[in-house]
């Protein structure tokens, strides 16, 4: 059974064994009736020219055919309590368990132990525990036997929106390019980035020019953490200023009934992207019904939660989750239990789409990559789930008639200017790592091995180059799957209520915004739009449909050199030295994109399928081809 230790319950910190009479609570996850056959279900269901193709099941028929057996569960609750431990909650997917330490103990033959964490206290299972053979096809995995004393109080109101930083400008009107009189790597002159995109630009840009193509009739669900106690109200301003008003009904929220860990997660600064997960579904797709899921914090464990909620209920048929982290910090129990989440959701017709991450390869030698708390080179999860769409990112330019004019990936080096105004404090585009800031997250999985899509695209030298330079003996997931706009300085428009910045009063406005997280839901809502043009009939997970689609005219292929490789993609842009305050002097600097890190470290947007911006991004024939793909 898998389970893995936290961080803080390592030897270093190991204070000895737990007291016996101490409370232990834990979650016991039941793996379904037949894993096997529903892995076989979810792959069938998902692939085109399959017999069963798109014959999915309800939440219903899922549980009853592979959903846990109601003698799975006697079987675990008569286990519990024959062990002395309490059962204190039973689902259709676990079952909660609570008892003294001295009877977990027993339970699952294995040790507990008292561990420290700067100060902290903490009990933890001293090694792997171990269900009992005839439990062993019974149990997927067991969450909550680790436990650190911490004070995380549960509220039933989240704090006041906190101030966001913006840039002073100037910047370039989109389809205008004004010159900054700064010259770039290749001795031209640098226009001033892109003023922010409105949805009207980017549908416009992705080809999405039928005024007709709205996703009505689709439900695009929204998962993060926490819930903006503005955003409904942002919302409605934000459709309303951009000609696409809401009607009645057409938004809701489905929220945890509590929050919690609001100081751990700075649960304020959550509101940021779910007001843009929100807009930037609508901007794509203004039609379709949006159901926004707040999970109670921003673990793993409360977005599983959330997610089930989706699956159990069937709030939607296109998911978005612009979150995630490192591989390493999902923990393998957290990344069980999504997997399982994904599956059914396949079979139901759900289709994922998740954020790739906005740290590259998640390098901890630059400012993003500590920020994720990453030790090693490392893809992000769930991205690099294979039942999920992996969304990456892009730098877009839109030409004078607001088309399409070039993309390259998201990849960004940003050096300041001298005090002459004219000149770069480092040759640009700068140094690695120092001078890197951002990029679209992409690479190899070394969890995952090569989906069954995946095989006649990927190139063998992806699949097999295995983070840090190691080329691995069998082909891996690689990720992302598709890409839009995230660079930020190429971003949406987003209209938020924020604090001032004396944090005295709150006001609307609009920032430019990026990200994967931008990304993610654009590309969901013109899945919404796929959708519509079907009929209303539900894509489910799409994958295997997009791979088909590889080197036709409906996805265009990005590359690092879009302007040739003697010029790169660059822009002038100015920021506050104070930007929490957005007050005082500003700097300039030169921002220089299509370039994902160094060595090996490096994600690179070639021709063809790419660790980077993986098939491309969609173009204007992208919608007709997903639904008649390639023979």
């Amino acid at each position: 059974m898998p389970i893995a230790r936290p961080a803080w319950a390592m030897s270093g910190s190991d204070r000895g064994e737990a007291a016996e009479e101490g409370i232990v609570e834990a979650r016991i996850w039941l793996a379904g009736r037949d894993p096997k056959a529903a892995t076989r279900y979810a792959q069938a269901v998902s692939t085109p020219r399959d017999p069963l193709y798109r014959h999915f099941l309800t939440p219903a028929e899922f549980q009853e055919r592979f959903g846990p057996s109601a003698v799975q569960s006697q079987q675990v609750a008569a286990w519990a309590g024959k062990n002395g431990l309490k059962t204190t909650e039973t689902t259709a997917h676990y079952i909660s368990v609570s008892g003294p330490v001295g009877a977990m103990e027993k339970a699952l033959a294995v040790p507990f132990h008292t561990y420290d964490d700067h100060g902290r206290s903490g009990t933890a299972p001293a090694r792997t525990p171990t269900i009992p053979h005839e439990l062993a096809s019974a149990v997927l995995t067991v969450t909550g036997l680790d436990r650190l004393d911490t004070a995380h109080p549960a509220v039933a109101e989240l704090p006041a929106p906190g101030p966001q930083p913006s840039a002073p400008g100037p910047c370039s009107p989109v389809g205008k390019e004004e010159p900054s009189g700064f010259t770039g790597a290749d001795g031209r002159v640098v226009s001033w980035a892109p003023c922010g995109y409105t949805p009207e630009q980017l549908r416009e840009a992705y080809g999405v020019r039928d005024p007709g193509m709205t996703g009505k009739g689709v439900t695009i669900a929204v998962v993060n953490a926490y819930t903006s106690p503005t955003m409904a109200a942002d919302l409605e301003r934000y459709a309303h200023d951009h000609g696409e008003p809401l009607r009645p009904g057409q938004y809701r929220e489905v929220n945890s009934q509590v929050w919690d860990q609001l100081d751990s997660c700075s649960a304020n600064t959550w509101y940021g992207e779910q007001t843009k997960d929100v807009q930037a579904v609508h901007g794509m797709a203004p039609e379709a019904d949006i159901v926004y899921v707040g999970a109670r914090n921003c673990t793993p464990s409360a977005f599983n939660e959330a997610l089930l909620k989706v699956v159990d209920l069937r709030l939607a048929d296109v998911v978005s989750c612009s979150w995630g982290e490192t591989t390493d910090g999902y923990g393998v129990q957290e990344r069980l239990i999504s997997h399982s989440v994904f599956e059914q959701g396949a079979i139901e017709g759900i289709g994922f789409y998740v954020a790739s991450g906005d740290a590259g390869y998640e390098d901890p030698s630059t400012g993003p990559g500590r920020a994720s708390g990453s030790r090693r080179l490392q893809v992000d999860y769930p991205a690099s789930d294979p039942l999920v769409t992996a969304v990456g990112g892009t730098s877009l330019s839109v030409g004078a008639d607001g088309a399409y004019a070039h993309e390259t990936s998201w990849g960004q080096y940003r050096v300041a200017a001298r005090a002459d105004a004219r000149t770069w404090r480092a040759v640009p585009p700068g140094d690695y790592p120092r001078d890197w800031v951002a990029g679209t997250g992409g690479g190899t999985s070394i969890m995952y091995e090569q989906p069954w899509y995946q095989a006649p695209v990927v190139p063998e030298a992806l699949s097999k180059a295995l983070p840090g330079g190691v080329t691995g003996k069998r082909a891996m997931r690689v990720v992302p799957d598709i890409a839009l706009v995230a660079d930020p300085l190429t971003g949406m428009l987003v209209g938020e209520t924020t604090a001032t910045a004396d944090g005295k009063d709150l006001h609307y406005g609009e920032r430019r915004s990026g990200g994967t997280s931008l990304s993610c839901p654009l590309f969901a809502g013109m899945q919404a739009l796929v959708q519509q043009a079907g009929g209303g009939r539900a894509l489910g997970f799409a994958n295997p449909a997009l791979y088909l689609l590889h080197g036709s005219g409906a996805i265009t292929d990005v590359t690092d050199t879009p302007l040739g490789a003697d010029h790169p993609v660059a822009w002038t842009v100015n920021r506050y030295e104070d930007q929490a305050n957005e007050t005082g002097p500003w700097s300039t600097y030169l921002a220089t994109t299509g370039r994902n890190g160094e060595g090996a470290a490096r994600l690179g947007a070639s021709k063809g399928f790419d660790n980077t911006t993986g098939l491309g991004s969609p173009s204007a024939a992208y919608i007709g081809a997903y639904l008649r793909p390639p023979s």
